[in-house]
């Protein structure tokens, strides 16, 4: 990939994260598991955060998920499980069993899907810490 690309492919990275983080405000955001939770940290998202690997039912998890969002007052779900085989079927679980129920933002895990050349969430905060590295911009606050 060329320097130019790589720089264009920074930006948006960086805009999909600024991104979720304006979508996290007010919003619970539900991840797959404890390390997804740490980078949500490492890239400064805020709000309530939700990891569904519990050893509970899915069913059960999207029950907890409506009624999180109901107790806590929150706008809606943000569902950003991983890009990989398995993340994809979650995701189409989780959005077929809660889009009735509460409002869902399911944008933010395209884009970040699109842009990434990482198979999983936890990954993120990895491949954009490189890449500022590659491109000389270490310390550039996202």
């Amino acid at each position: 990939m060329r320097i130019d690309d790589e720089t264009h492919r920074l930006e948006a990275i960086e805009k999909a994260v600024v991104r979720l983080r304006e979508e996290a405000r007010g919003s619970l955001v539900v991840v797959e598991g404890g390390r997804d939770k740490q980078a949500l940290e490492a890239l400064g998202v805020p709000g309530h955060h939700f990891a569904v690997n519990r050893g509970v039912a899915l069913e059960v998890l999207m029950d907890q998920v409506v009624q999180v969002v109901h107790a806590e007052r929150l706008r809606k779900v943000v569902l950003l499980t991983d890009w990989d085989r398995t993340g994809g079927r979650l995701f189409a679980r989780l959005r077929d069993g809660l889009r009735a129920r509460v409002g869902l933002e399911t944008e933010v895990r395209r884009l970040l899907a699109t842009l990434c050349h990482v198979r999983t969430f936890e990954e993120v905060p990895a491949e954009l810490a490189s890449l500022r590295h590659r491109l000389g911009h270490p310390g550039r606050p996202v």
